[in-house]
Order: structure tokens, then sequence, then C-alpha cells
């Protein structure tokens, strides 16, 4: 099924390689030649980890493997790829033009890759879609647009307003996790109430997928985060979104 006003603002693809595939400070250099036709505008970020842990001395943060990475994106930077230490990721931002579009640029990032280096083994796979959905009005009935949603039971007198609520649902004998998380945002329009959907299906057992298994995996994860979207929200909500199959 696909809709004529998809909620998606980002999709992404994301690759993270073992410690034993070789890293090379060239491999971003190297890459850019192969992917320069239709990612031809260059720039860079730091990647950054922030980790949070409780003593008793109170909350502690600090940054985890930073990682320098090369952002290659198209000409209307609305589609991209980042290249660091041991990781490549690709993105499709709004207005997403569909898994026929977004599928052939993660095989061409990922051939490419493989092209000018050995990816040895894969730790972890993702596949991650970040629905935003606005709905007119306030004080919104969930169960009218949302299957998946908060839910209060008796004795709380008023109504929840912000809420974050969230799953993982295991696959292949938990090889594979479907992450499920829904949160109430801010609408673009002060009239709306918008929240959003973010669907992150990932390669939870290291190694378990290798190199030449990795795009058949994106593929199957796709059909699994295709039709957990569906089943996360109403016909209700897919009129608002205007099925065209």
């Amino acid at each position: 099924m696909k809709f004529k006003n998809p909620p998606i603002v980002e999709a992404i693809c994301e690759f993270r390689f073992s410690q034993e595939s070789k890293t090379d400070p060239t491999i971003p250099g190297l890459l850019y030649e192969k992917l320069k036709t239709d990612f031809p505008n260059k720039e860079s970020k730091i990647d950054q980890e922030i980790e949070i842990k409780a003593d008793d001395k109170g909350f502690r943060h600090w940054v985890k493997n930073p990682n320098s990475l090369a952002v290659f994106l198209s000409n209307d930077r609305k589609s991209l790829i980042q290249i660091g230490t041991n990781k490549l990721s690709i993105h499709y931002l709004k207005p997403y033009p569909g898994w026929e579009h977004f599928r052939p640029k993660i095989q061409q990032a990922f051939d490419a890759l493989n092209s000018i280096t050995a990816v040895q083994r894969i730790d972890r796979i993702a596949l991650v879609y970040i629905d935003k959905i606005e709905i007119p009005g306030h004080n919104i009935d969930l169960k009218q647009y949302f299957n998946f949603m908060p839910h209060l039971g008796e004795g709380f007198a008023e109504p929840f307003t912000d809420f974050m609520v969230g799953c993982d649902i295991p696959y292949n004998s938990k090889r594979d996790i479907c992450k499920l998380q829904l949160t109430s945002a801010m609408p673009d329009s002060k009239a709306n109430s918008a929240y959003l959907l973010t669907t992150e299906y990932f390669l939870a057992k290291k190694k378990a997928i290798t190199k030449n298994g990795a795009l058949e995996w994106v593929e199957n994860a796709h059909t699994v985060v295709h039709s957990t979207f569906l089943n996360c929200i109403t016909k209700k909500l897919e009129d608002q979104f205007e099925r065209i199959e």
C-alpha cells in the first residue's frame, strides 16, 4: 500500500562494520569519486554518542566514540550518504520518493564501499523510518487514529498530554528486533496535534548476516517496517494520507 501524502520525514539505512574491517583515511575520498554523480556536494560532521549513568554523586554524562563523518549530498539535499570509521548510512528526507527509489541508493552506496575496501563482518544493520503525523485539532482521541498508543487504566482522573510509548518486537529467533516508538511532538501548525512514530528494524546479533546477505536482509526489513506501520494506524489515518493502492 502506498500513500499520496506519506508522513515520512526521514528514512535511514545504516551499516556498522566490525573492527576487523579495514579502516583507511582515503576511503571517504575514494567513495566520493564513486558517488559524486548523484551526490556531488561534500560536507563533514562529528557523530557523537552521549552516555548517561547514575551513581552516588548523581547523573553523569560523557561523549562516547566521537566519529568524524564525511557527508555526500544530492543537489536538492533531500538524499545523502554518510561515511565514517566502520559506519555507512544512507538517508532520504521529506518528501520521501518511495522504496523503489531508496533501495537502489542503498545498493549503490553499499556496492561502492565494497568495491574500494574489504567489508569483513557486519556488526549491525538498521532500517529506520521516522513519521511525523499531524492531525487537525486538539484533545485528539488517539483510538481513532492509532492502534499503537499509550493507555491509562481506571483511576486516572485527568487525560495525559505529552507522552512516550515504545516496545521491542523480536523477529527470526531474536536475531532481529523491531523497535517501535510513538511520542507527542511539536506541530508545524498551531491548529494541529503532532506525533512522531519511529520504526527501527535492526540486526541484534552481531555478524549474523554476511555482506552477501546484507541487501536481502534490508529488503526483508523493509517488508516488516511497512507492515508494522500499517498495523500502527487506523483506516481513518490511512484516509488522511490518501491511499493510492
